[in-house]
């Protein structure tokens, strides 16, 4: 299926250190939520080290969606997740709607 919406999330951390407590929690919840959020219109989700930016601790997420229904149930799961106030980092999103997608295989 195509996704119809997509969501690309980067988080900038105090240390490397942080920024693997992050992605080792987000492990931990793929895990847990898989399966409700693929129900929920989740057709797939990307973390990403970001290493083009020299002395940051910087990493991207991809989300794609069904359609805009997915994005509000998935963000209606996500929003039972609680914040790591010990670990915080500066967050930034970006949502589009497709426009124009080129797969390798088709």
């Amino acid at each position: 299926m195509t996704p119809k919406l997509m969501s690309y999330n980067t988080d900038d951390f105090q240390s490397k250190a942080h920024m693997e407590m992050f992605i080792a929690e987000i492990e931990k919840n793929v895990d847990a939520m898989g399966d409700q959020m693929r129900d929920a219109g989740l057709l797939s989700f990307t973390v990403t080290q970001v290493w083009n930016k020299q002395g940051k601790f910087r990493i991207g997420t991809y989300w794609a969606y069904r359609d805009e229904k997915a994005f509000i149930d998935c963000q209606k799961i996500l929003s039972g997740v609680p914040e790591d106030e010990d670990n915080p980092a500066i967050s930034n999103a970006d949502r589009g709607v497709v426009r124009l997608q080129w797969l390798a295989d088709g």
